[in-house]
């Protein structure tokens, strides 16, 4: 046994020890070794079971002589820099158990072959791992994932008889689950979560009876959902984010299968050779994991059962969790998630039959058409309540006063109902409430002076009722209050100046009352739109005001910055005058110059292949009329842009780049030969250059269908159908994918933007100024920070390193996806609403937040569909203008994504 990890060891793995000997178990892992596997390290590797080079940094492809380690039983490839495929031969290893190959930077499908490892109980191929609690469940973790693989999961592979582990959120699988589950199976744990499988769920996936773990979250399912599934004995189900409909089933007090209450017992694999000792990278071992299938004694089992964001109609039935598991020393906790269906009836008088067995119950049923009352068996009879959210239904009825029993109740979510009646002042006995939301009702009477004893409430939201009275003096003994929405009432009187106590409270909200007073001088400084519509209420900014001795010294401030305008204009005419006179000098002298230069130096325009001999300097000049402005088709960092017909019939795109920019002609002129070799399909062509000292213009081929810029903000026809829309951007992603892979050195754009890339009558789409920053980067006056993109485009990143990488192409990527799916600017006007800085990032995290998707799309583009590929569309934009450089897909990556989505 050879056992070297979390060390420091760098370097390559040294030839021949992984084949050594008879070395059984090797371990590498948490290192720091680089480099490629040599494939003849596994030349004599027969005796080897254990293998696990884990975070390090080793690159190239997998070997496929990894094949030849006939014997191994784990193989442990996580945490590396690894590409292209899982390596076919890897199904040779017929006594193999565990494999993982998370994050690393694989692509291509799935090997079948992996199903002639017949013994396999684990495959890891993402792991979305470092969960932060049981309720968040698996968000948006992927820190360092790149995997990125094509097609679907084999069947063979699922359907394996020992499998009991298979990973794979954000994986970029499509396809289907198989249609032919059987009894032999043993999965304990499946997770395709965020990926983009679709059709029906099969039924025949109620024979796995192990079933503990299932997460098919965010991905295009479709159908029903199957009734014969033993949903109350899975301790973490999740079916949220797709398109099912139909009924939600009726869970049945089934008798939970003996092994699935009995992991506690063991790992999840345990033979003679320690398995577990080699292996605890997998989820099953993370904090979080542990308590789905850890030890059942541990009291922070939650069961997590989330039917969310689908199309389910019909009544709520009651639901219920296997009874074997509430035999056990400690009771479990449940949270219950249905929002944003369209489940509507009444709510049923018990929507949890084993609740009081319960150690806390969450339930979500907001946005759907849920109607009727709040039945006292509902709510008041279970008491181990903690969350019960049911905004934006159609509830109605009052709160009856015996809601003060349920003292674990820490959130209370009914906005957006018709709850009519006064609120009872037994709320104030609960605790541990830090939420109370029933804003946008018909509540009526006074706010309960109660309110005051909730020392853990955060926020308190009543607005949009019709509560009157004045606000309680003692409101504000609940210190930690951070956000008070009072706004739309009939309160009267003042408000209580101890508001200026409280050090948490960021947001008070009385707007649209009958208040009188003055504004109390609250610790963190309010919005004036949230005094509004008070008619009796001093005006706002009372209390920040300066007091009445210090208005003569705003004044001479005011007088004094007018004075000190007046000089800064005056100095600044004089210095602009003064300016003018030393350029219409240089101007003068700098012709001369070029009189004298030009009869000594010849103006050679420099070609490349197939270029007509048209391509010439004079006939450049002349047919941009001197790089006349009517000939002028666009401008930017590099230079202006100007159409010439060198010829009749023969059109080109010739960019003078400012001399200031490039100097060192030497290094600049290799480089452009360099630049000049360059073809792909989608990259404009560069057909020649001219250097010299007073001129520099690179010559490329004219396309007529203007840029992208002028496409997305035309939204009309042909401009919002989603081939259209497709192909544009399938287009861009192959020709980055080809700068970034292809090239050789690999070319950085950095300055992906609509305006650089151009198309032709046919819309197809071409990348321009490729190539750009790297020539300013050979400059000899310049550095590689001087180009870092355009405002709007450029990866946050550059802010603290002031460097970009192939990943900043890719940041900027998303974001022209999101213009071009949107018809809006990185920084459109329209997202002032929402404060200064506000881009088309932002503004799509919140809308991808708060659920609301489809607002982001064009209405036109929005209304033709398919709907499922824009939504995909979305997520990959979303996935590439992420913060975090690790968890933004390769431009290789993007690609494979676009294909899947073609149809």
């Amino acid at each position: 046994m050879l056992n070297l990890s979390y060390n420091v060891l760098s370097g390559q793995i040294p030839d021949k020890l992984i084949g050594s000997g008879n070395l059984r178990v090797i371990d590498l892992s948490n290192n720091q070794l680089s480099g490629e596997i040599g494939v003849d390290r596994f030349s004599e590797c027969e005796f080897l079971v254990h293998l696990k080079l884990s975070h390090n940094f080793l690159t190239d492809n997998i070997p496929a002589e990894i094949g030849k380690c006939w014997n191994l039983r784990t193989l442990l490839l996580d945490s590396n820099i690894f590409e292209g495929r899982i390596p076919a031969e890897i199904g040779r290893i017929s006594q193999l158990r565990v494999l993982d190959v998370s994050r690393n930077s694989l692509t291509d499908g799935i090997p079948k072959e992996l199903a002639n490892c017949r013994e396999l109980s684990v495959i890891v191929l993402t792991n979305l791992d470092d969960f932060s609690s049981a309720e968040d469940s698996l968000t948006d973790n992927s820190s360092g994932e790149f995997n990125a693989f094509m097609g679907g999961v084999p069947s063979e592979l699922l359907l394996l008889p020992k499998l009991q582990i298979f990973w794979a959120p954000r994986a970029n699988l499509g396809g289907r689950l198989p249609s032919n589950w059987s009894d032999s199976c043993s999965l304990r744990a499946l997770n395709l979560g965020q990926n983009y499988i679709s059709a029906a769920v099969p039924e025949s996936m109620g024979k796995c009876k192990n079933l503990t773990f299932l997460d098919l979250s965010s991905n295009v399912l479709e159908g029903y959902l199957p009734f014969q599934w033993l949903f109350p004995c899975m301790v973490y189900f999740n079916i949220s984010q797709n398109m099912l409909t139909g009924v939600l089933p009726r869970f049945g007090k089934e008798s939970c299968h003996s092994t699935m209450v009995s992991y506690g017992q063991a790992p999840i694999f345990l033979d003679e050779e320690d398995i577990q000792n080699a292996y605890s990278n997998i989820p099953a071992w993370g904090s979080q994991m542990s308590t789905i299938f850890g030890s059942l004694v541990d009291e922070n089992l939650v069961f997590i059962h989330d039917f969310s964001w689908n199309r389910f109609i019909g009544p709520i039935p009651s639901f219920s969790i296997g009874g074997d598991f509430l035999a056990t020393n400690h009771k479990p906790s449940y949270k219950l998630l249905l929002n944003n269906n369209a489940l509507n009836g009444s709510l049923p008088g018990e929507l949890v039959s084993n609740c009081n067995d319960l150690q806390t119950f969450s339930v979500n049923l907001s946005t759907n058409q849920i109607s009727g009352g709040i039945y006292p068996g509902l709510l008041l009879d279970c008491l181990q309540l903690k969350e019960f959210e049911a905004a934006h239904n159609q509830i109605n009825g009052s709160f009856s006063p015996a809601i003060g029993n349920l003292k674990m109740l820490q959130r209370l979510d009914l906005r957006g109902n018709r709850l009519s009646g006064s609120l009872p002042g037994q709320l104030g006995m609960l605790k541990d409430l830090k939420w109370i939301l029933l804003g946008e009702n018909n509540l009526t009477g006074e706010i309960p002076s109660q309110l005051g004893q909730l020392t853990s409430l955060i926020v308190l939201d009543l607005s949009r009722n019709g509560l009157t009275g004045s606000i309680p003096e003692n409101l504000t003994n609940a210190t930690n209050l951070e956000i008070v929405l009072l706004n739309h009432n009939r309160l009267v009187g003042e408000i209580p100046s101890s508001f200026s106590t409280l050090s948490s409270l960021t947001e008070l909200d009385v707007s649209f009352n009958n208040l009188s007073g003055h504004i109390p001088q609250l610790q963190h400084l309010s919005n004036c739109d949230f005094f509004r519509g008070n008619q009796y209420l001093h005006p706002c900014p009372d209390p920040y005001s300066a007091p009445p001795d210090s208005l003569e010294v705003h004044k001479g401030y005011r007088q004094s910055k007018l004075k000190s305008f007046v000089i800064a204009m005056v100095t600044s005419a004089s210095l602009i005058l003064f300016i003018l006179l030393v350029m219409v000098l240089v101007l003068i002298l700098g012709r001369r110059k070029i009189g004298r230069l030009t009869s000594l130096r010849r103006k050679v325009v420099v070609t490349f292949a197939d270029a007509p001999s048209e391509v010439n300097y004079d006939n450049v000049v002349r047919a941009t009329g001197n790089f006349s402005i009517r000939n002028l088709i666009g401008t930017g960092g590099f230079g202006s842009t100007y159409k010439a017909e060198l010829v009749p019939g023969f059109l080109v795109a010739v960019k003078r780049l400012s001399i200031g920019r490039f100097q060192g002609h030497q290094q600049f002129d290799a480089e452009i030969k360099t630049l000049g070799r360059i073809r792909h399909k989608n990259l404009v062509t560069l057909i020649g250059y001219h250097v010299g000292e007073t001129e520099m213009f690179l010559i490329y081929n004219f396309l007529s269908g203007g840029n992208l810029e002028t496409f997305i903000h035309d939204r009309s026809g042909k401009n919002v159908q989603w081939p259209v829309i497709h192909k544009i951007a399938i287009h861009i992603a192959q020709a980055l994918a080809y700068l970034h892979y292809s090239c050789v050195p690999r070319i950085v754009h950095r300055d992906i933007k609509p305006s650089n890339i151009l198309l032709d009558e046919e819309l197809n789409a071409y990348l321009s100024d490729f190539g750009l920053a790297r020539l300013l980067e050979v400059s000899e006056t310049h550095a590689t920070t001087d180009v870092a993109g355009t405002f709007g485009y450029v990866a946050p990143e550059y802010a603290t390193t002031c460097r970009v990488s192939d990943k900043a192409d890719v940041y900027s990527f998303g974001v022209v996806l999101l213009e071009l799916m949107s018809g809006k600017k990185s920084l459109d006007p329209s997202f002032s609403e929402y404060g200064n800085g506000f881009n088309i990032v932002a503004w799509a995290r919140l809308l991808i937040k708060e659920r609301r998707s489809s607002e982001l799309f064009s209405p036109e583009l929005w209304e033709v569909g398919p709907k499922e590929n824009l939504l995909g569309m979305l997520k990959l934009a979303s996935t590439c203008t992420v913060e975090s450089i690790s968890i933004r897909p390769s431009m290789k990556q993007v690609v494979e994504r676009l294909k899947q989505l073609r149809s």
